[in-house]
């Protein structure tokens, strides 16, 4: 069985995505890029200290990208009238990310990012359909799920910690789609505000996901 752990959202304007880091860790993150310090804040806010030692996947998407920093690092070479420094080129990664929060998760064995084409694209359904694979096959013991998107005057995270295992606390599981009514969902970036906010309601039916770039497969989440 997959459990649903955490269903989290984080909105940051960039001036205080610093402050933020500061307050978590106590230190800042230098030469952190800002999707790198966006990671750090999402999978800590998921992961409680005791389970951050466990075997850990990240799977993350986004529209985004290091797109204003890949931009920077463009304006430099083209415009600059010096070699850019390497930290401009390292920000451009998107592994840098993982690279930062192994230190703080330090059960972390793969991170893996898909790049999306549109603004509104998104493919949670992919995300998680791979997140149960890796779980049911006991590869690894939790699967962070995540849209990180890095904009000039905005930065958002959302994300979904599934596990194989729970403490009793999971509020929901996830399954396969089955024939039963159920409250339909579009796969949008968002889609953990919705999932947290079927979560504050009363139990009722059950939450399924539906992508357009898998028609015919739905993923479905159950209240426990």
């Amino acid at each position: 069985m997959i459990h649903l752990d955490t269903a989290l959202s984080q909105q940051f304007v960039p001036a205080d995505l610093p402050t933020a880091v500061r307050s978590l860790l106590g230190k800042p993150l230098r030469r952190a890029p800002a999707l790198a310090q966006l990671a750090v804040l999402g999978a800590l806010a998921c992961l409680p200290a005791e389970r951050r030692g466990r075997p850990t996947a990240l799977l993350w998407q986004s529209t985004s990208g290091p797109r204003l920093e890949t931009l920077e690092l463009l304006d430099e070479v083209c415009q600059g009238s010096g070699e850019p420094l390497p930290f401009t080129f390292l920000a451009t990664v998107p592994a840098s990310a993982a690279v930062q929060l192994h230190p703080f998760v330090p059960g972390l064995r793969t991170a893996s990012t898909l790049p999306l084409e549109s603004e509104q694209a998104a493919n949670w359904h992919l995300l998680l359909s791979i997140a149960a694979n890796w779980l049911n096959e006991g590869r690894y013991e939790q699967v962070l799920c995540a849209h990180l998107d890095h904009w000039s005057d905005s930065l958002n995270g959302h994300w979904l910690a599934l596990s194989a295992t729970t403490s009793g606390s999971a509020p929901a599981t996830l399954r396969a789609a089955t024939g039963e009514a159920a409250i339909q969902l579009a796969d949008t970036p968002d889609f953990p505000v919705a999932v947290a906010r079927w979560l504050a309601e009363a139990p009722g039916q059950p939450l399924r996901l539906h992508s357009p770039a898998a028609p015919g497969l739905a993923v479905e989440f159950a209240r426990t």
